[in-house]
């Protein structure tokens, strides 16, 4: 079977964390409009963990990519904690999201990625997509390059 789409054409980079060292802190990430999308998916790419280190990411949602109306992701979603002492460190998690599950009645269409550093520090980065856009054309200007 040939295809003709392009996998970037299916799964396009709305906010990410760049690899990086990241201290005890919790870090809440800009919110991103999943207006767009039928789909969402956290690709959360986890290097050395320091001793003592947890890291827990969980989700928000909001009205607007302002935070209007913040509140928690209900179904609760989130990564099973990753502990240093479990021997978590380098590590690959996804989730995945279905915009449905946002609370879409309530007029929720936006989605914030928390990340939750305690005891030490963690190296760390993610990307999260949108997925199965619901019209098409798909942007390309958050990549910097597309090899096809």
């Amino acid at each position: 079977m040939a295809y003709t789409n392009r996998v970037s054409e299916d799964m396009y980079p709305l906010v990410a964390y760049h690899a990086d060292s990241l201290g005890v802190s919790a870090i809440t990430s800009a919110y991103v409009s999943l207006a767009n999308y039928h789909r969402a998916w956290l690709y959360l790419n986890v290097g050395e963990m320091q001793a003592t280190a947890t890291l827990d990411v969980s989700f928000l949602q909001a009205t607007t990519t302002a935070g209007a109306g913040t509140k928690a992701f209900v179904p609760a979603k989130a990564i099973t904690q990753l502990t240093q002492a479990a021997g978590d460190g380098d590590q690959q998690v996804c989730v995945e999201i279905q915009t449905s599950e946002l609370d879409v009645d309530g007029g929720f269409d936006c989605l914030a990625v928390v990340t939750t550093v305690a005891g030490a520090a963690v190296e760390l980065a993610w990307s999260l997509f949108g997925c199965v856009t619901r019209f098409k054309e798909t942007p390309t200007t958050n990549w910097e390059e597309i090899v096809g």
